[in-house]
């Protein structure tokens, strides 16, 4: 990394332009309600409402984001991060870097596309005050890496070498690998991490549009009304109950298994943890690739966890604990 990139610019920094599209997955993710309305209105017949609705939506969120992308800045100075925002209400933020546990960077697939990253400033506080204490969230990979360096270099800690710099390092220097998973390891993991997650978001689906769309399956009417053009299969189910129940239990079984796999090939897919003089580096993701290193000196404790399948197995989970109090690597 070049002296330059490491030299804080004079002036304030802004998130790359392209925030105002990595920044709509937000927005979709609180537009359940607006969506609903919207179709409740097409059903309705009344399309130009429903048109306005979603429109007016869609423009006050996009405004709100140019808004916040024309008005945050922030500013690597030698001993903390400085971040300004607001317009009417304008707020300054000081993080020292001493307060700083490590950086983590985190690239979803937009990012990764295009070259950039999300950058997080852990700190001692509560995960969810940390995202609102220093977080980045569309910077240039390159600038996210000089940042990470800066608080490693003003904090005592050796920065940690990527792959590609770390080829011609020397052996006592270079990343040692502790542990990584394949893509069979990643399966099985996925065995044990049974999960109803997709039960979860049908019932929350069928709550805000379900009635808007005909669509509820945890509703009785529902299923007595989708077997009444199927006679055949409604007088199966009522004549062999017993048989529905089992095999009904069998399918939410399997969902179960199929979106634990799922869901962990997402998180865990290309796992590694390594041992740097940074401290423990973990990077892993599919869609989203997270780089979470913890400084070795604030390692607290290590958990080994399992249960009663796992431990027939032989299988553990391993996490190190941090004065961040979040967890930390786990496999």
């Amino acid at each position: 990394m070049s002296e330059a990139a490491l030299t804080p610019p004079a002036r304030g920094e802004r998130l790359h332009p392209l925030y105002l599209l990595t920044g709509l997955g937000k927005v979709v993710k609180g537009a359940w309600g607006i969506i609903a309305g919207g179709a409740y209105l097409a059903f309705q017949d009344k399309l130009g409402l429903a048109m306005l609705l979603l429109g007016g939506f869609v423009m006050l969120s996009l405004g709100s984001m140019l808004l916040h992308w024309l008005t945050f800045e922030f500013r690597v100075e030698d001993d903390e991060l400085k971040i300004d925002q607001g317009v009417l209400s304008r707020s300054s933020r000081s993080i020292p870097f001493d307060r700083v546990t490590d950086v983590d960077i985190e690239q979803g697939p937009v990012h990764r596309l295009f070259g950039l990253a999300r950058v997080r400033l852990e700190t001692g506080a509560s995960s969810a005050a940390k995202e609102a204490e220093g977080a980045l969230d569309t910077i240039a990979l390159d600038r996210a890496l000089a940042i990470r360096d800066v608080v490693r270099k003003r904090r005592g800690v050796a920065p940690a070498p990527d792959a590609d710099d770390a080829r011609g390092a020397e052996e006592s220097t270079a990343p040692a690998l502790l542990f990584a998973m394949d893509g069979r390891r990643v399966l099985i993991a996925g065995l044990f991490n049974f999960s109803l997650a997709i039960i979860a978001a049908l019932f929350g689906a069928s709550q805000t549009v379900g009635d808007v769309v005909g669509f509820d399956p945890f509703s009785r009417s529902f299923w007595v009304s989708a077997m009444a053009s199927a006679e055949p299969l409604r007088d199966y189910v009522l004549a062999h109950r017993f048989a529905a129940a089992v095999g009904g239990t069998l399918v939410l079984l399997a969902i179960g298994v199929s979106t634990g796999i799922v869901r962990t090939w997402l998180r865990e897919h290309g796992f590694r943890l390594e041992r740097n003089p940074a401290g423990f580096r973990r990077r892993r993701g599919l869609l989203t690739l997270t780089d979470v290193t913890i400084p070795a000196k604030r390692v607290q404790a290590s958990l080994l966890a399992t249960g009663p399948i796992r431990r027939a197995f032989g299988w553990f989970a391993f996490k190190l604990q941090s004065l961040a109090s979040d967890g930390g690597q786990g496999s």
